[in-house]
């Protein structure tokens, strides 16, 4: 993402799975670490070709990865900075501030995050974030534990239940803590996710604020399941990169949701990236001269 003052002037999303295959204890796999510095080269010349300075953050890969320092200084030798390996917690407050920018009401918003590795939700007011939360759980670690939900085969509607309902408590085990957070009303949520599910329904990919209610998010769960990997790759507003993992994604927007007892929620195209861009602790490094 680059901003000129606070207009976003580009904006590119690209899923290279950096945390796949990632155990609790283990080290990037190779293929996809090159697959993101490959996809980072890319970006750096984009952003060198702007004259933009620079910051990189990371998220939930490099906080559970051992050799997250060794990529984290291949990555520095293409920006002329290391990445800072944000907290849990830390990226919760950067998707807070993302998707309440602007924002001037008196009430409590929850913002919910689900990424790939990890899962964070935030609450407060426009004014001051009361609680912020990081879980362990995301789209492509859910999938890791229940592969069905990636598409090898498409299911009937028996398996299907069978299936969703495994995923779901799974998800809800790791998410129950949610329950500790206080009712509020307006929940936004941000991610590949629930971008995706808000561009199928809208038909309009750029489209902000398209709200999504439980009764829609589980039927395309049925749907997508009912499908197998190339039939939902030729779903209208599907990425390639994301149709394997979005029913995880869903399943854990809908467990979230039933824990938090919320029934719909807003999307916004605001969120982690903007957040970061907009604080204090943005570095703006520049950029060397050209890349190795």
């Amino acid at each position: 993402m680059i901003l000129e003052g606070d207009a976003v002037a580009a904006a590119l999303s690209v899923g290279t799975r950096l945390g796949s295959g990632l155990g609790d204890d283990g080290n990037l796999d190779p293929a996809a670490r090159e697959r993101t510095l490959a996809t980072i080269r890319e970006y750096a010349a984009a952003i060198r070709a702007r004259g933009a300075t620079v910051d990189v953050i990371a998220t939930s890969a490099l906080r559970r990865a051992n050799d997250a320092a060794a990529f984290g200084a291949a990555v520095g030798a293409i920006v002329s900075i290391a990445p800072r390996v944000l907290s849990g917690e830390e990226e919760a407050v950067y998707s807070f501030a993302g998707a309440t920018w602007g924002t001037r009401s008196p009430g409590r918003i929850g913002v919910l995050d689900v990424g790939g590795g990890s899962t964070e939700l935030a609450v407060g007011t426009s004014a001051a974030i009361e609680r912020t939360m990081s879980l362990e759980i995301g789209a492509v670690r859910l999938s890791e534990r229940h592969p069905a939900l990636l598409g090898g085969r498409a299911l009937d509607a028996a398996a299907c239940a069978a299936l969703v309902a495994g995923a779901r408590a799974d998800a809800a085990t790791v998410l129950a803590p949610l329950t500790a957070f206080e009712r509020f009303a307006d929940l936004r949520a941000v991610g590949g996710t629930v971008f995706t599910v808000a561009a199928m329904l809208a038909g309009d990919p750029n489209r902000d604020g398209v709200r999504i209610t439980r009764d829609e998010w589980r039927r395309l769960i049925d749907e997508l399941l009912a499908r197998d990997l190339t039939a939902r790759r030729a779903m209208a507003h599907i990425r390639p990169q994301r149709a394997d993992i979005l029913p995880a994604g869903l399943v854990i927007v809908d467990a979230a949701c039933e824990l938090l007892r919320i029934d719909a929620l807003r999307v916004s195209h605001a969120d982690l990236l903007a957040g970061y861009l907009r604080s204090p602790a943005y570095r703006a490094a520049a950029l060397t001269a050209s890349p190795p």
